[in-house]
């Protein structure tokens, strides 16, 4: 699997053939209704502080790191269409180091062909494979917009609040039985390089956890048109925020497929890591050690 620009672009050429082909085998992103009521008086709004709370509240208030280590599953396909995107030869096995307050997000993986490090502190994005620095403008900017979206998926509404614009409500949905209420957020700036993005929450009628994200993905140009979904299958606690700890990934158009399984086999926090510790390739000092099921001493 090929990782140059120029490897993306043939793929790209390769994925808006299969959306005319499949056209009508995907779906388009949802919109508002017009004229929808709801029964229960809910507004967008109010349903989306509620799955805030839910969550444990905004996570820019908490002032320690956190950390977590992942482990997954890619779908054949998707790599074959999408290769920069899924970039499954070096995201493989990961690491993460999240300090909220102070929006630094941090990654590095391991794959089959190699490592790949990630490291996003405000507007400073930079990645690097095998330990080298990355200048290839496509990998950056599909690097950017799957930092972003890993970071709605693990760590749930607070990514929203702090790029939303606005939130519509939209028609409920039922799925496996349940009724869930569905909000739409117009997201400002979008995922990675994206000036805007959109993204509905499905949220629990009666735990108003966040069961899936349905996102648009506007930051990187083969994939504009695209829109997938993150649906959430396990919950755990971390320092009283409701984080989810197991995630199936799926394109909903322009055609319909798998992408991705994978879920949390560790997770600590208050490390006490600096920004240097995790600056990249790679982590140091505090940050260095792979997440554990129980706080780092």
């Amino acid at each position: 699997m090929g990782h140059s620009a120029r490897s993306g672009g043939s793929w790209a050429v390769l994925w808006l053939g299969l959306a005319v082909l499949l056209a009508g085998c995907g779906g388009t992103f949802p919109q508002p209704g017009p004229g929808a009521t709801f029964e229960d008086g809910l507004t967008a709004d109010a349903l989306f502080q509620r799955t805030l709370a839910a969550h444990g509240g905004d996570l820019r208030a908490f002032d320690g790191d956190l950390n977590q280590a992942t482990d997954g599953e890619w779908g054949r396909m998707i790599q074959r269409i999408q290769p920069l995107v899924a970039d499954a030869g070096y995201r493989g096995v990961g690491e993460e180091r999240f300090r909220p307050a102070d929006d630094l997000y941090a990654l590095h993986y391991t794959g089959p062909e190699g490592t790949k490090s990630v490291y996003r502190h405000g507007d400073v994005f930079r990645v690097f494979y095998d330990g080298e620095r990355s200048t290839d403008p496509e990998r950056i900017r599909a690097s950017a917009m799957t930092t972003d979206a890993g970071e709605l998926f693990h760590y749930g509404p607070s990514f929203v609040k702090h790029r939303a614009t606005g939130f519509e409500r939209l028609e409920d949905r039922r799925e496996g039985g349940v009724r869930y209420r569905r909000v739409l957020a117009t997201l400002e700036p979008g995922f990675g390089k994206a000036d805007r993005d959109q993204v509905v929450m499905w949220i629990h009628p009666e735990t108003d956890l966040l069961y899936r994200v349905h996102i648009t993905l506007n930051g990187f140009g083969p994939t504009q048109g695209a829109h997938v979904d993150t649906t959430f299958l396990e919950y755990a606690e971390v320092e009283g925020f409701t984080l989810p700890t197991r995630f199936e990934e799926r394109v909903r158009g322009p055609l319909r497929l798998f992408v991705h399984e994978w879920w949390v086999t560790g997770r600590d926090s208050n490390r006490g890591w600096s920004a240097e510790d995790v600056r990249g390739p790679g982590f140091s000092g505090a940050a260095g050690a792979a997440a554990a099921d129980s706080p780092a001493p």
